[in-house]
Formats: structure tokens, sequence, C-alpha cells
């Protein structure tokens, strides 16, 4: 994969759509979610041909403000866990993100959180919210356990606001690229749907 990557949604839409393409513009992952289900999932595949399943991310619990949602592998096994952490999130978004539902890896939280804020308050106003797209842009980053910053997730300035581009800080961690990814995938549309 070559960085920086790109995680588009698609606007218009009845579920919620994302594509992650790589820097030399080869699709890494479309994901896709599952409409009117009491708990979230949201499947991944390799690409828009929806061919190749890549995982499921399933919530714990019925939609929750501190629901866990797990990454499953075709064979149902559990291979990463995000949740988000609860009231001091509400400021400051922070996710953890482990291994399995007891083992921390990382962390993902919000650098800038008046940002965020600004853009759910100003971005809906017709006309003004396309502007603020241009300059209200909120950026995450992915560290490990030990503070080692791996990942910066960052929201690129475009009229619809529904861009991100994922930046590679450091190569530590390598074989958990793919946890790392889906982390940040299922963030992206946790915060999304936060405003």
């Amino acid at each position: 994969m070559k960085y920086p990557i790109r995680l588009n949604f698609k606007k218009i839409a009845l579920a919620k759509q994302a594509h992650l393409i790589d820097a030399a513009g080869e699709p890494i992952a479309y994901a896709r979610q599952k409409m009117f289900k009491l708990k979230e999932e949201l499947e991944v595949f390799r690409d828009k041909s929806r061919e190749e399943r890549l995982c499921l991310i399933k919530a714990d619990r019925v939609i929750d403000f501190s629901a866990a949602y797990q990454f499953l592998n075709e064979e149902g096994a559990v291979f990463g866990v995000i949740k988000r952490e609860g009231l001091k999130s509400i400021w400051k978004a922070t996710y953890h993100l482990n291994h399995d539902a007891n083992t921390p890896f990382a962390s993902i939280r919000e650098e800038k959180p008046f940002a965020k804020l600004a853009d759910a308050l100003v971005g809906g106003i017709p006309l003004v919210g396309l502007f603020c797209n241009y300059f209200l842009n909120p950026s995450y980053l992915l560290t490990n356990s030990e503070g080692v910053e791996l990942f910066r997730i960052r929201k690129t300035p475009s009229l619809f606001g529904a861009v991100f581009d994922i930046d590679k800080l450091s190569d530590a961690h390598q074989d958990k690229e793919v946890l790392s990814l889906m982390g940040i995938l299922m963030m992206v549309f946790l915060e999304k749907a936060r405003g």
C-alpha cells in the first residue's frame, strides 16, 4: 500500500459507503453499512464488486453510546475491537483499539476538538456549510500503547466534506496495519454519524 490513503465517503446513498484508495489509485477496501439492523454492522470488501469480503465489523449491542465494535474475519474469529471512550469523548473523541476484548494495542484521539464542534454546528447551515469544509477540518492520531504515533487521519478541504487522508507516521507494527486501518475506518464512520 502506498500512502497517503484516501478514505472517500459516498454522499448520496441509502446505506453509508466508503472507499479506501492508496496513493497509486489502487483500491484497498470498500465498506458498506448494513441497513435495517438493530446492531450496527459494516461489511468490508476488497473493492466495490463485493466479491471478496475482508471482514465484518459488528456492534456488541443495540446502538449505544459506548458500544464496542468487533472485527471478524471470514472464519468468524475476532481479530480486533474498537470502543469509544464514553462520556470523555463528548468534547474530544477518543477510541481504544484492542487486539481482542482485553488486550490494548492503540488509541485514536482527536487532535483539535474545536474544529469538529464548529464543523458540526456551522456545517449544516445552507451555503455557509459548504465553505466551512475548507476551514474546519478535524484530525486524529492513532498512537500505539507505547506512545508511538502510527497514523494521522485528516479531513481534507472539500465542498462536501466527505474525504479523509490517512498518513503513515511510523513503520512500527506493520503486522497490525489491517487492524489499524479497520479501526480508522470504523472510527470515521462513527464520527461522521456524530456530526
